[in-house]
C-alpha cells in the first residue's frame, strides 16, 4: 500500500509539472501569435530624419531629438526592447523582480509586452499588456494557468496608446511620425499628441539643458481607481543603442490624492531597431 500511494503522490507530482509546462507553452504561443500578427501588420517608413524636420519643431524638442542623434536615421518599423526590473500591485505589497520583453510597431502604432516575474528562467508568473489593432489588454497568469489580472476594454486602448506615446522615448525618431503632433509649452517641455483611430493620447515631455528627456505627465487611466489620474514617468539614467541615445533607467508613478504611487522600475537592457 505504501509503494502504491508513494506512485500515486509521484504521477500527480509530474502530471501537475506537465500541465504547468504545457500551460506556459500554450499561453507563450498566444503572446508569440499577437508578436508575429503585429509584425505582419507593421509598414516601412521610408522616411530618413533630416535636420531640416527638426527645424520647425519648439526648442525642446529639437533639442531632445538632437541629443538622441536620429538625424539620418531612418524611422523604423519594428523595435524590441528587453528590460529587467521590479513591479508591485500596489503601495503595501512587497516587490517582484521581473524580465520583460516588448515588440514595437511604429506605423500602426502598437506593442506587445512580455513579462516574467521574477524571470525568464524560473517564471512564477506570465503577463502581457499590449496595444494592438487599435485595442488594448492586459492578462497576467499565475503558473501559466491562473488570471490574477484579465481586463480589456475601450479604457484600457486609451491608456494602451498613452503607454505607447511613452515609450516612444525608446525609439524617438517616431516623434516625427505624421500621427504625431508637437507644440509648444515652455522653455524645457513640449507637448505631444498621437492619433490613432477614435483614440488621442496627449501628453508633456520634459527636457533638461543637454536634451535628455527626464519626465513625462499625462492623464491616463488607472485600473486600480478605475479613474484617469496623473501618470508619470521620470528618468534617471541614460544609454546609448545603435547610436541613438535614450533613457534607460527609471520608474513610473501614479501622483494620487493619498501619495505618490511608484509601481514599477525598469533598466533597459538592449533595444533593437529594424527598418523593415
Amino acid at each position: 500500500m505504501l509503494r502504491i500511494f508513494v506512485f500515486l503522490i509521484l504521477g500527480i507530482f509530474v502530471f501537475g509539472a506537465l500541465f504547468i509546462w504545457w500551460s506556459y507553452g500554450r499561453f507563450g504561443a498566444e503572446i508569440a501569435a499577437d508578436i508575429n500578427t503585429l509584425r505582419a501588420d507593421a509598414r516601412k517608413s521610408n522616411t530618413t530624419v533630416t535636420s531640416e524636420m527638426l527645424a520647425s519643431l519648439p526648442e525642446p524638442a529639437r533639442r531632445y531629438l538632437d541629443y538622441a542623434g536620429i538625424v539620418g536615421t531612418q524611422i523604423p518599423a519594428i523595435v524590441r526592447v528587453t528590460q529587467t526590473g521590479r513591479i508591485r500591485s500596489s503601495a503595501d505589497a512587497g516587490w517582484l523582480d521581473l524580465e520583460g520583453e516588448e515588440t514595437y510597431s511604429i506605423y500602426p502604432p502598437a506593442f506587445v509586452w512580455r513579462a516574467f516575474l521574477p524571470s525568464r528562467s524560473m517564471p512564477i508568473v506570465i503577463g502581457r499588456d499590449e496595444y494592438l489593432d487599435n485595442k488594448g489588454s492586459i492578462l497576467m497568469k499565475m503558473a501559466g494557468i491562473v488570471p490574477i489580472a484579465n481586463e480589456s476594454g475601450k479604457e484600457l486602448a486609451a491608456a494602451g496608446l498613452m503607454r505607447f506615446l511613452n515609450e516612444m522615448m525608446w525609439f524617438p525618431a517616431a516623434f516625427l511620425s505624421n500621427k504625431v503632433t508637437i507644440s509648444t509649452d515652455s522653455d524645457n517641455s513640449f507637448g505631444v499628441a498621437l492619433a490613432d483611430g477614435d483614440l488621442m493620447a496627449t501628453a508633456t515631455v520634459f527636457v533638461d539643458a543637454e536634451g535628455r528627456f527626464v519626465n513625462f505627465r499625462a492623464q491616463r487611466y488607472n485600473s486600480g481607481t478605475k479613474s484617469m489620474e496623473t501618470w508619470e514617468t521620470p528618468m534617471t539614467e541614460y544609454g546609448e543603442f545603435s547610436g541613438i541615445k535614450v533613457p534607460i533607467a527609471g520608474s513610473a508613478v501614479w501622483k494620487l490624492a493619498d501619495g505618490d504611487f511608484t509601481y514599477i522600475e525598469l533598466k533597459v537592457t538592449g533595444v533593437a531597431y529594424d527598418p523593415h
